[in-house]
């Protein structure tokens, strides 16, 4: 005769209960080996760093074509810098072009906080927080041209993928790319086509001055190929371009 079991009677007759026990104990190693699978699977947040609260003082030369930049002091006063040029920004979601104006190739000291991680460095600064110094020597950029090129990427802006924004990338932080760009931060092309590693490309117009943002507002937090002209300066490199030349992937 089987076994039957009757809701209100005190126990369920044994073979029925090994069998639940059974079932139940491998629904929840199955609930738990999921949610590793799952976490495991995800991609974890990148290396970037904004150091909110911390500011700090920095000297050296401004550039400010094709977009504000800081090409930092040598240690002692003479030599290459021992650190990478800096992209400027101001607070919030602009540029810092604006209250840079006429301070080209100027020596300058300026307190910001830095944002950064493995692809580049940047510095946010106020609008009261530079100093003009004495004339410097500071070497040239070391600029090279790299020719024609067609990358593959995506459409970011600098100030939250370097760090300001975990993740600054990708369909969820579009909206927020869209409005930084709009305010004047600089636009790059993340990509992986020169070496095989992730690298920021700065798009700039045909004629080296920004790109005009109509160009390219439209394809932000999408993969797009872009044709151009390739050059670096420094550890900047930049993708001279014009909107024909933007273009979803398929």
């Amino acid at each position: 005769m089987n076994e039957f079991y009757v809701g209100y009677l005190p126990s369920a007759p044994p073979a029925i209960r090994r069998r639940v026990r059974i079932c139940v104990a491998a629904i929840v190693l199955l609930a738990v080996a999921g949610s590793v699978l799952l976490a495991a699977s995800q991609r974890g947040f990148a290396k970037s760093y904004f150091e909110f609260g911390k500011p700090v003082e920095f000297s050296g030369t401004l550039r400010l074509q094709p977009f504000p930049t800081l090409t930092p002091d040598p240690p002692d006063g003479s030599g290459p810098a021992a650190r990478p040029p800096y992209l400027l920004v101001a607070t919030g979601k602009f540029g810092a072009d604006a209250f840079l104006a006429g301070q080209n190739a100027k020596h300058v000291r300026l307190r910001g906080t830095l944002i950064h991680r493995a692809e580049g460095h940047m510095i946010e600064i106020g609008s009261s927080a530079v100093t003009e110094l004495s004339d410097s020597n500071a070497p040239r950029p070391e600029e090279r041209d790299l020719g024609d090129a067609t990358l593959n990427g995506e459409i970011v802006d600098t100030k939250c993928f370097l760090g300001v924004m975990n993740p600054g990338e990708g369909k969820v932080h579009r909206d927020c790319a869209a409005r930084c760009l709009s305010g004047g931060i600089p636009p790059a092309l993340l990509t992986a086509d020169l070496d095989g590693s992730r690298r920021l490309i700065l798009l700039v117009g045909e004629d080296g001055k920004p790109l005009p943002k109509a160009a390219y507002l439209q394809r932000v937090g999408q993969r797009v190929f872009i044709h151009g002209y390739l050059d670096q300066s420094n550890t900047f490199y930049y993708l001279r371009t014009n909107a024909a030349s933007i273009a979803p992937l398929p």
